[in-house]
């Protein structure tokens, strides 16, 4: 097999799954041994999902590894073919170097399950971070800009089933990233989202190379009051307010409440 680079696809911080979605293939959790048609039942649900799906008249070509399971190659190939999109599913890595999704099969699962999504499940606010599903680039693979910007948004519409899409969030489907617990709604180019919610007494952002983003955001309170320091200036945040913080601004929250609050994250312009 050809060596595997990680390819910088940031999120919004190094994650730890909750339930027992979070835990390796090699936990122990199982003493079954693995069945690769068990993940190739799921990858070919997301490949016949995908035939009918809007995006798929945009030709995409990658890999998927499951260790201890198998590795496949899709060729979204952007025909139609008796009003559907061909996309083409074989056993093995693709011999033509592009990039490749290599996902634990408890993560895989739960994605198909519908307890954490695909974006989630990347998200990383370093190189070296661990995530359960990970996009490494073949040696040899060197997309360009424009093709590196589509990587986020194909993983979104790939692995999401159905039209129109649907993204549910809730306690149980988050990643803990910054110091608080985050479902990833949706990536492109110049745009962020996600919904986060902080529980009693966690802290969001105190370490210190996180406080400031190279690009503006939006941080919308939907429930309770988080208290916060902004540029060095105290604020509360109380549902049903929004804040601005501007590219470069250092800023943290806390929890001082007896209960979780929420709020929608939406980061923006050049850089995000």
């Amino acid at each position: 097999m050809k060596s595997l680079k990680t390819i910088l696809i940031t999120g919004l911080g190094i994650f730890v799954l909750y339930g027992a979605h979070a835990q390796s293939t090699n936990s122990g959790k199982s003493m079954e041994s693995p069945n690769p048609q068990d993940a190739q039942e799921i990858i070919e649900s997301y490949v016949s999902d995908y035939r009918n799906d809007r995006f798929a008249a945009d030709a995409m070509h990658f890999g998927i590894e499951i260790p201890n399971y198998g590795s496949w190659t899709i060729e979204i190939t952007g025909k139609e073919v008796q009003s559907k999109w061909e996309v083409l599913m074989k056993d093995g890595l693709p011999k033509k170097p592009t990039f490749i999704y290599r996902i634990e099969y408890e993560t895989l699962k739960a994605i198909h399950e519908g307890k954490i999504n695909a974006l989630t499940a990347q998200g990383k606010a370093f190189s070296g971070d661990y995530t359960p599903m990970s996009i490494k680039q073949m040696e040899g693979y060197e997309p360009s800009m424009e093709e590196y910007a589509k990587i986020n948004p194909f993983s979104f519409h790939f692995w999401t089933r159905g039209f129109p899409e649907i993204i549910p969030f809730s306690e149980g489907m988050t990643r803990k990233a910054h110091g608080s617990n985050f479902t990833v709604f949706y990536y492109e180019t110049g745009l962020r989202t996600a919904w986060y919610s902080v529980l009693p007494e966690e802290r969001v952002r105190d370490d210190a190379r996180e406080q400031a983003a190279p690009f503006p955001m939006l941080i919308v309170a939907i429930k309770g009051t988080t208290e916060g320091e902004v540029d060095g200036q105290s604020v509360s945040l109380a549902k049903g307010n929004t804040i601005f913080i501007p590219a470069g601004v250092n800023h943290k929250w806390w929890n001082e409440t007896n209960e979780a609050t929420e709020a929608i994250l939406i980061m923006f312009g050049k850089g995000a």
